[in-house]
This record gives C-alpha cells, structure tokens and sequence, in this order.
C-alpha cells in the first residue's frame, strides 16, 4: 500500500534537496570558473582590457559631429576649479610680496605656466625655442623663473614674462601657498598648442608620464606567480610608470601646499632625485605611522603630452594615417640630444617636413630603431 502525501510534506522535502543541490553546483561552478579565469590571465601574461579602450567606447560619438569630448565637457565646467578656494582671490588687498604682485600682472585668472631657466639653456639656445613654443601657442599666462641676472635680461629684451627667482628650493610650494595653480615645464620640451586648453583640473595633480604606451602610462593589473605556495602561487599587483617631474600641473590648494611642503622638506635635506621624491610621495600608501598627503592623481594623455621615446620608438614609425595628431608638447625627456630632437619635431610636425625625424636613432645609440 502507498504512502499517504495528502499533506504534500514528500513535494517539500523534495524542494529542499533540489534546492540545496543547485545552490551547491552553483558555487562549485563559481569556483571552477574563478580558478579557469586567474590560470588564462596568467598564461596571457597578465594582460587586462585597458581603461583607456574602455572610456573611448563608452564616450564615442554615434555619428559625425557627435556629442561634445570628455575633455570639452570637463574645460567647459571645470576653468573655474584651477583652485579649491572656499572664498574669492582678495585682488582689492595688496599683494604679499613680489612674487604675487608679478602674478596677478601676468596670470590674473590666477593660472600659469612656469619654467626655470638659467644661463646654460639660454647660451645653448633650447631656451630660445622653447620660449618661441610659448609664445606661437599663445600662452600669454607664463612666467619664466629666471635663476641669473643674465637669464632675465634676455627673458626682458625678447618679451617674456620673467621673475628673478635664486631659491632652491620652495619655488612651487610658493605659487600654491599664494593661490596660484601653476603648469611646471621644463625646457627641454617642444609646445605646439596651448597646454590649458588640454587640461582636465579634476584633479590635484595633474602629470606627464614617463609611460611609452597605454599599459606603462596608464596602469595595469600584473601576475606574480611563486610556485612554492603551491596553492596560493598566484597573485596580482598594480604598476605604472612614474610621473615625469619635468612637466605637472599643480592645483591651489591645501593638499597640494603639504604635498609641496613634504617635498620642499625631503629635498633640502637629502640628496635625492626630484623625480624620486615626487613620486613616492603622490604614491606611496598610507601605513603604520606614515600617512600620505592624499592628492588624488590625473595622467595627462601619452599622445597630446608626449614624451621622446613614444615619438622616436613607435609614432614616427607608423603610416601618416594611423599617427595620432599634433601633440601639445613634447617633452625630449628619453634623448640626450634634446635641441636638436626638439628642432626637428617642431620641423616634421609644424613645417610638415615628413624627413625631419629620419635621421635620429631610436634610442641614444646609433643605429636603435
């Protein structure tokens, strides 16, 4: 004789089991397809989709004359963010000291683009084409801080925006502290278009980056496998290359002033590179006692920002059509011939002169493609 199930307890009891056994294959599948993923990632040798392909995807316009760029959108809201002021610059106040009374003459919206030039770069004459880049590219919101006498008097005879500056040390630290966000060149670089044009400003800092490609300038998630671990061999960790020192844009404000003031402090009491120091402090976690100044970060774009090794090693090489336009700078920060590189990029991309870069090597050694 058959059970009686009038209560339909078996249908229930049975849910349970068809219910906890696809909870258990689904974890299982879970599982099996985390341990397929790490192990294919690692044989491609750590390779992701990179941010950047991700962001022109979503940004793209469907057809021609489309909606506006990222970066039209963010100059458009952001020019008023230079700063992070809580209340208006007090231009009705007299100015602090020389510094700020030659700013507010030269770079009003309280913006502007600084070198530091000495005697060496002038009698050399980089000095000269870099200055012609400012001017030809209408950076009127410049100021050339001139490190001798003979320096500023050139910078004043040839119409540049020139402050006599000895210090060694604290010169950005004293835009910053006085309300003045500042774009820091150095004068190894080659302008074509007005660098304020190009910027976000959503950031504290705003940088070039020592990157040759979209992995090493923008950041992407590596493998390292230790096979003594034997379960937990594989692991990941996030790398890019450091921000060049040579060409930054800093925000006014209080972050920004510590960041500098941390600097200021290492540098006039250690014997450290620049370059080092910048990036280990914009970088470096918070942990134990140490605690990072907390600036958030903006790589400038490899293609509009460019450095010497991109031009040389890769965008030269390619077909006309499949080169990126114009850059706005180029900065010859991987070659030591660094005039004569700049001369010639200004040649091949201003004068159209598709012959201009010919005769260079890749690297600093010849024959290097």
């Amino acid at each position: 004789m058959g059970s009686d199930d009038s209560t339909g307890k078996n249908k229930i009891s049975d849910a349970k089991v068809r219910h906890q056994s696809l909870i258990g294959v689904f974890i299982v599948g879970v599982c099996i397809g985390l341990i397929v993923s790490e192990r294919a990632y690692l044989i491609n040798g750590g390779h992701v989709l990179n941010p950047r392909h991700l962001t022109a995807k979503a940004t793209s316009s469907d057809g021609a004359g489309g909606g506006a760029s990222n970066l039209e959108t963010a100059s458009a809201t952001s020019r008023v963010l230079a700063t992070d002021d809580d209340e208006p610059y007090p231009f009705s106040k007299p100015a602090r000291n020389d510094l700020e009374a030659k700013l507010r003459e030269v770079a009003p919206d309280r913006e502007v683009l600084s070198a530091v030039a000495n005697k060496n770069t002038l009698r050399d004459g980089m000095l000269g084409t870099f200055c012609t880049g400012i001017k030809n590219s209408g950076v009127k919101n410049h100021l050339l801080l001139a490190l001798d006498e003979e320096t500023k008097a050139w910078a004043d005879e040839n119409g540049v925006n020139a402050y006599l500056f000895q210090l060694q040390f604290g010169i950005l630290k004293q835009f910053v502290e006085l309300g003045w966000s500042v774009l820091l060149s150095d004068v190894d670089i080659a302008i074509f278009q007005n660098p304020f044009d190009n910027l976000y400003r959503d950031h504290d800092v705003e940088g070039m980056t020592d990157g040759f490609d979209e992995r090493t300038a923008y950041g992407s998630i590596e493998g390292f496998d230790d096979p003594s671990m034997g379960w937990a061999r594989f692991a990941q960790y996030f790398k890019h290359f450091n921000l060049n020192s040579g060409l930054f844009w800093l925000k006014g404000n209080k972050k920004v002033t510590n960041l500098m003031t941390r600097l200021d402090d290492r540098l006039a009491k250690q014997q450290y590179w620049d370059q080092t120091a910048f990036n280990e402090e914009i970088f470096f976690l918070s942990h134990g006692d140490y605690v990072s100044p907390g600036v958030s970060v903006r790589v400038m774009d490899i293609d509009k920002f460019m450095n010497s090794k991109r031009l040389f090693k890769d965008i030269r090489h390619r077909p006309k059509a499949q080169q990126p336009p114009m850059p706005v700078t180029l900065h010859v920060n991987y070659h030591p011939d660094k005039h004569e590189r700049m001369k010639a990029a200004i040649k091949y991309y201003v004068d159209g002169d598709q012959n201009a870069l010919d005769a260079f090597p890749g690297g600093s050694e010849k024959g290097s493609k």
